[in-house]
C-alpha cells in the first residue's frame, strides 16, 4: 500500500473556501461598521446645525405662532444693520440654512429638511435627512421615515 503524501486538491479547496467565508464575514462586518459610523456622523451634523441656530433664533421672541419652514430655495435676504427683528431673524434662517448646503460647511447631511415651530414664545426644532446606508429615497417633510433619519429638539424658550 502506497502512503499518501502532501495536499491534494480537495483539501485545497476547502482550505480556499474556509478562508473565502471568513474574508467575507469581515468585510460585512466592516461594511456594517462604516454605515454605523456615517450615520452617527450624521446625526452629530444635525445636532450641531440645531445648536448653531437655536440660541440665536430664542433671542428674537414673537408672540404669535408661526411655522418656518427651511427649504432649500430659499436665498439670503438683505439684511443691514437696522433690521428689525423679523427681517433679521429670516437673516438667520437663510444664512443657516446656507451653511449646511454648501459643501464646505456641513454638506454631509443628504436631503436634509429642518422645521422651525413657534408656539407661545417656544421654539421647537425638527429635522430629517436621507440616510447615507438606506436604499429608500422617499422624502417625509421634516419627520423621519424609510429610509430616513430624524432629530427633533424640545420646544425651548
Amino acid at each position: 500500500m502506497l502512503r499518501q503524501q502532501g495536499v491534494t486538491l480537495v483539501e485545497v479547496l476547502v482550505t480556499l473556501l474556509i478562508l473565502k467565508v471568513g474574508l467575507l464575514t469581515v468585510l460585512a462586518a466592516q461594511l456594517q461598521a462604516l454605515r454605523l459610523t456615517t450615520d452617527a456622523l450624521q446625526t452629530t451634523t444635525a445636532v450641531a446645525l440645531a445648536r448653531d441656530i437655536l440660541p440665536q433664533l430664542s433671542s428674537f421672541h414673537t408672540t404669535t405662532d408661526t411655522a418656518l419652514d427651511v427649504l432649500p430655495e430659499a436665498g439670503m435676504p438683505p439684511c443691514a444693520s437696522g433690521c428689525v427683528d423679523g427681517d433679521y431673524r429670516q437673516h438667520l434662517l437663510a444664512r443657516w440654512q446656507q451653511q449646511w448646503l454648501t459643501d464646505s460647511g456641513y454638506g454631509l447631511l443628504l436631503a436634509p429638511e429642518f422645521c422651525l415651530q413657534q408656539q407661545a414664545g417656544h421654539i421647537r426644532l425638527q429635522a430629517s435627512w436621507q440616510q447615507r446606508s438606506a436604499l429608500s429615497l422617499a422624502s417625509q417633510h421634516c419627520g423621519g421615515g424609510p429610509g430616513r433619519a430624524g432629530l427633533q429638539v424640545p420646544a425651548m424658550e
